[in-house]
């Protein structure tokens, strides 16, 4: 029964229970650490035990609280290619990360253009064929449960908790997974590796259809009363949400409309983004809108935008976090769904000349003449994206 009690409180909670030595998310083989600023590595443990971190020749110590959490903060580090190892040691137990880099890390993130694949983008097959050759580019590639068309079976709908709904870690540049990872995520980064020469960590979590409110802090939706009708069950039936990404949750739910959804409100921030706070990215780089644009109301939608961006800087611990708003782009037809975008890109200005260090990527002239959200060309929005990060 105790075991029974004990998985039930994993399954319940999302974490695992103390006692074995773990790592929180971000820390895995072939990650770049950022650079030039302190770096917590945090994890857990047996409680009241000592933890002993080893890197570079230097040793950092600390003991695990009762609830078996630990936390080492490592010294500003200078950017470096030269592979580098921790070893962990707590309890008995070793935990040894080989091949890691120093430099600058971005988190790339929003809805489906940013999660587009550099396998279907314009010359993507054939970019993603030399990706091997850049060792100093490490991906990162978050995926989350499908919000395509479909009904959840079983297997999906138990993933949907906070722990395990994003699964993925860090990997080296291959072909196959460059091929798998954002076009726009990819070639921005490895156009400011070529300029400034220094390693680059890229972490996508982009999940197709998901409206902002899904990425707000759960305490921060909370605390505000105008988000009081998006909590639990009456989010699948509020007009704050976009009426397209209501019926595809019912329809991805099934007979479940009582479980978590990549769209219902604070989902995607506590399962894709509360386990990355306290690590220190350099930027945001945020590709989203095209569901919230549904919407005609700008008020609502501006507020939607500036609480993520000051939601994201306080709970990840970066004031003045740097973000890049890359703008809706130029689509064909005419479909009703679609009539509010030139809006939408108004409110995006507007957003980024209201708040400090938020910077958009005017993308209105790109795109194409299909009635499709998915411009197949990510290489302009790159460019420009990676042209307005400044070296560090």
């Amino acid at each position: 029964m105790k075991c029974i009690r004990l998985a039930l409180i994993t399954i319940l909670t999302g974490w695992p229970i103390a006692g074995a030595l773990d790592l929180g998310r971000p820390f895995a083989s072939h990650m770049v650490l950022p650079m030039n600023s302190e770096v917590p590595v945090w994890g857990t443990s047996s409680p009241g035990t000592a933890v002993e971190l080893s890197f570079n020749g230097n040793s950092f110590q600390t003991t695990a609280t009762k609830s078996g959490s630990w936390r080492i903060t490592l010294p500003p580090l200078k950017p470096s290619a030269k592979p580098a190892t921790i070893t962990i040691r707590s309890d008995g137990q070793q935990l040894k990360l080989d091949d890691l880099l120093i430099g600058r890390v971005f988190l790339c993130s929003g809805q489906s253009n940013m999660d587009f694949q550099l396998s279907r983008a314009i010359g993507g097959p054939e970019e993603a064929k030399q990706a091997g050759k850049y060792s100093s580019i490490r991906l990162c590639n978050l995926t989350g449960a499908p919000t395509d068309s479909r009904t959840y079976d079983v297997t999906t709908l138990a993933r949907l908790n906070n722990r395990d709904h994003f699964t993925g870690t860090w990997e080296r540049a291959t072909e196959t997974s460059a091929s798998s990872f954002s076009a726009i995520a990819w070639w921005t980064g490895k156009m400011i590796h070529a300029r400034d020469g220094i390693p680059i960590g890229l972490v996508e979590n982009a999940i197709g259809g998901s409206g902002t409110e899904a990425w707000l802090p759960r305490n921060l939706l909370s605390a505000q009363r105008a988000y009081a009708e998006l909590l639990d069950k009456g989010w699948l039936s509020s007009p704050r949400i976009s009426p397209w990404a209501r019926a595809r949750a019912k329809q991805n739910l099934g007979k479940h409309p009582e479980a978590n959804h990549p769209f219902k409100p604070g989902f995607l921030f506590e399962s894709g983004i509360r386990p990355w706070c306290g690590f220190p990215f350099d930027s945001v780089l945020w590709y989203q809108g095209e569901t919230n644009a549904e919407i005609a109301d700008n008020a609502w939608n501006e507020k939607l935008i500036t609480d993520l961006i000051t939601g994201w800087r306080k709970e990840l611990g970066e004031a003045k976090l740097p973000f890049y708003l890359i703008q809706l782009p130029r689509i064909g037809g005419h479909e009703p769904i679609r009539q509010y975008w030139p809006e939408y890109r108004q409110i995006q200005a507007d957003v980024a000349r209201k708040l400090p260090a938020v910077h958009l990527i005017v993308t209105q002239d790109l795109g194409w003449d299909s009635s499709d959200v998915h411009p197949p060309d990510k290489l302009p929005v790159a460019k420009r994206l990676a042209e307005a990060i400044p070296p560090k």
